[in-house]
């Protein structure tokens, strides 16, 4: 059956079968599943789908050739790979790179800081190739989420430059401290109003419950009130270079009681300073934040012994995350858990955009992450974007995925008035047969050609279903892009 692009994006499940099209093509839209293919038993191929936000022909050809545990290694060391070509991509935005002072004087700074903050986070996460590091970049941020506000932005592009960027694979405590002290997070979680006559209790609780111990950590609502206490006079000042003060006029300097530790009276900014040194090392802390990592790049529903292991590197290690991370890309839970982590919309869109290379007007890659549902910075309650496929698998953005899939590519190379430009023809080469072209597209969507039997559907619709040996340019001309969409679409993509 021959399809139009219209009755291809209306097809789905029941109504792809009812309209005709192939049982095979028919799975391909359905909800998808977590999927094991054969393909996906390769570790190499395994590690690059999650430390990758989508993997590249040119990155598994090199993890292939130095080996799983130095690719890793690499990966761990961003310092050591030239990514050149992203800051290149960056300078048209220096208020990535300003003071505090400098960015807040900057016109229009609202709509400035706004796309900045944006663009440059998808511009890093597609283009960069310290993949890993930009993964954990976006797990440190929705962690410690904070949602983007015209009044404050700037200071938010400063805590992802200096305190998460430059903390994601160091000190838990550093991070944890650069995060308090942030202008950014002061002004989200209400701190900059906590002062002894009247505590405010917002960034204590948070700090507890979401940055720290988690909720069942064994804290309690006294250690909340005695935190806040703590944190009195942590407040926000334009007089100084990063824009923190500590108030000691409107700070509660009587004793307090925190997690069964006294915190002597008499005392200054050393109260809140103490708290974080219990929380950054307390056995809590180190579960709460191991179980997050583990779910993150391993599964849902990880198991606990590999949690537990993960948790004593956490301490062993002082909480520094690298040895952490490591720890957990190279244990047999994570090997073992191939296909069960559902890519979460934006990175399905980025994945995407690193197999297509498709390039848009920024509005247009707003308006395509508000379809999706996930706009970086756009999460406002503090927990972050959640992280479980239950979360996403619902049939409105499991319908987004679809047609947006179709966007970035059928529409981007097919539409002569579009806004969008793809290079899909250019990365698929010259193939003759229409095997060669599903290999090479195929390639660009998932590193490297699929298992013949996960080709079988998408060499059906190249051929509409017939025994074809030889790739005409009809055939390649009208249904290249619409075969990098139905994989981009298909749950080979969406599972990883």
């Amino acid at each position: 059956m021959s399809l139009s692009r219209r009755n291809f994006l209306k097809l789905s499940g029941a109504t792809a079968l009812a309209a005709g099209v192939s049982p095979e093509m028919a799975a391909l839209w359905r909800a998808p599943t977590p999927h094991t293919a054969a393909q996906t038993t390769d570790p190499v191929l395994h590690l690059l789908n999650r430390i990758s936000y989508g993997v590249r022909p040119e990155a598994y050809e090199r993890a292939q050739q130095i080996g799983y545990e130095a690719y890793l290694d690499e990966q761990l060391n961003p310092e050591s790979i030239d990514d050149s070509d992203t800051q290149t991509r960056l300078q048209w935005y220096p208020i990535l790179n300003m003071d505090r002072r400098t960015g807040y004087g900057v016109s229009e700074r609202y709509g400035r800081s706004y796309r900045a903050l944006l663009d440059g986070t998808v511009i890093r996460a597609t283009y960069s190739q310290r993949q890993l590091f930009e993964r954990v970049v976006e797990f440190w941020t929705d962690h410690f989420n904070i949602a983007e506000n015209g009044d404050y932005n700037v200071d938010l592009i400063i805590l992802h430059r200096d305190v998460i960027r430059r903390h994601a694979f160091g000190n838990f405590r550093d991070l944890l401290l650069g995060v308090a002290r942030s202008p950014a997070m002061l002004y989200y979680l209400d701190n900059y109003l906590n002062v002894a006559e009247h505590p405010n209790e917002n960034y204590a609780r948070e700090l507890l419950e979401l940055h720290t111990l988690g909720v069942d950590g064994g804290y309690t609502e006294d250690d909340v009130k005695e935190v806040a206490r703590a944190f009195t006079g942590w407040t926000v000042h334009n007089g100084t270079d990063d824009g923190f003060i500590f108030d000691p006029d409107v700070h509660d300097t009587e004793q307090k009681m925190v997690l069964g530790h006294k915190i002597p009276g008499g005392r200054g900014i050393e109260d809140a300073l103490h708290v974080l040194g219990l929380l950054a090392v307390h056995p809590s802390t180190a579960r709460f934040i191991a179980y997050k990592l583990c779910v993150r790049f391993v599964s849902d529903d990880p198991p606990a012994s590999l949690v537990d292991s993960t948790a004593l590197q956490f301490i062993v290690n002082n909480g520094e995350i690298a040895p952490v991370l490591r720890h957990i890309f190279t244990s047999q839970d994570f090997l073992a858990a191939a296909g069960q982590k559902l890519r979460r919309p934006y990175e399905f869109f980025i994945g995407a955009l690193r197999a297509t290379d498709t390039q848009m007007p920024f509005w247009r890659m707003i308006e395509l992450l508000q379809d999706l549902a996930q706009l970086p910075y756009g999460w406002h309650p503090p927990d972050g974007y959640p992280d479980v496929a239950g979360a996403w698998m619902n049939s409105s953005g499991l319908l987004a995925r679809w047609n947006i899939a179709m966007t970035l590519t059928h529409e981007a190379a097919s539409e002569p008035y579009t806004d969008l430009r793809a290079h899909l023809f250019e990365r698929v080469g010259t193939p003759t047969t229409p095997t060669e072209l599903v290999d090479a597209v195929a390639r660009q969507v998932f590193g490297t050609p699929l298992s013949p039997e996960a080709s079988q559907p998408f060499f059906d619709y190249l051929t509409d279903g017939l025994d074809k040996l030889a790739l005409d340019e009809h055939m390649l001309a009208t249904k290249t892009p619409t075969l990098f969409g139905l994989m981009l679409a298909s749950p080979l993509f969406q599972w990883r």
